[in-house]
């Protein structure tokens, strides 16, 4: 019993020896397994660290060159607005410096733009007032007849001659010039027009005409009082010799008196035809006029 406690003891305690053996083997291991697994995970954390930042310079690299990219567009488009608005303001100064009225309308008839003198001269608004409005949505102050003119064209290309109601109150002749506005894909977008004075020329046109009709009825007057006068001298020749043979009494004489009578009459005429100053008519008829001697003759 007591080999038997003994043995036993000494099996424990050998088993105690052993469990310690392991414990201080798995102390002395643990911390060099772990040492060496933190090392490991090191080592792929830091070779991770690398790679992400490889790639974030990468990516600040590219976002680098959009953002470059995109300043040089900004300022490439800051430059064309800037281009935009010069051009814009130049030709709007141009329009403005031509003394010819022009408006732009687009399909639909609505005016997109005018330079100063359509809208003073013509319409008598400012641009504002016209620029975003149809012809007929100006207002009651503008004439018809103005606003029929002003759509007469379209948005088609024409060309006609008018007298139109102005600003001022004037009526004035006018040639209107439309041209037709291309868009994209070759579509009609609209149509641009220009208006010439034409009164002046006209009035001149007219005042040429008066005088080339005068200078006719003058010479044909003289042509008439050089031809008429000589058979009117025989005339009256031969009627004086037949009241000599006549007695006073005789019927003959009292028609030799009436053919003196009308030949003073032709004479007095064929006076004034040589003594034409101006050019007046008087109404013949319902729907003629004839050459009034009597009032453009200075008597």
């Amino acid at each position: 019993m007591v080999a038997c406690s003994v043995g036993g003891v000494k099996n424990s305690s050998g088993v105690r020896m052993s469990m310690d053996s392991w414990i201080t083997v798995l102390l002395v291991l643990l911390p060099t397994g772990v040492a060496f697994w933190l090392a490991r995970e090191t080592s792929r954390l830091r070779e991770r660290l690398r790679r992400l930042s490889r790639t974030a310079q990468s990516k600040q690299k590219q976002y680098q060159k959009i953002e470059t990219h995109h300043e040089d567009e900004a300022d490439l488009r800051q430059r064309t607005e800037e281009k935009l608005r010069s051009y814009l303001q130049l030709m709007d100064t141009l329009i403005n410096t031509i003394p010819n009225p022009i408006f732009f309308k687009d399909i639909d008839g609505v005016f997109r733009g005018c330079n100063q003198a359509f809208a003073r001269e013509i319409v008598g608004l400012t641009r504002d007032r016209i620029i975003g409005c149809k012809a007929g949505d100006l207002g009651p102050q503008i004439p018809e007849e103005l606003v029929a003119c002003l759509k007469r064209n379209g948005v088609h290309s024409a060309t006609f001659e008018a007298e139109i109601p102005c600003a001022d109150g004037r009526r004035r002749d006018f040639l209107f010039t439309t041209a037709t506005v291309v868009g994209e894909g070759s579509e009609k977008a609209g149509s641009v027009g220009a208006m010439m004075d034409l009164t002046e020329k006209n009035r001149a046109a007219r005042e040429r005409a008066q005088k080339e009709k005068f200078q006719g009825v003058l010479e044909t007057a003289g042509a008439v009082c050089h031809e008429l006068n000589q058979p009117l001298q025989v005339i009256s020749g031969y009627a004086e010799l037949m009241m000599v043979d006549l007695s006073e009494g005789d019927k003959h004489y009292g028609l030799a008196e009436q053919i003196l009578e009308q030949v003073e009459r032709i004479a007095d005429i064929t006076g004034k035809l040589q003594k034409i100053t101006r050019y007046k008519t008087v109404d013949y008829g319902r729907h003629a006029k004839i050459f009034d001697i009597h009032q453009s003759s200075d008597d």
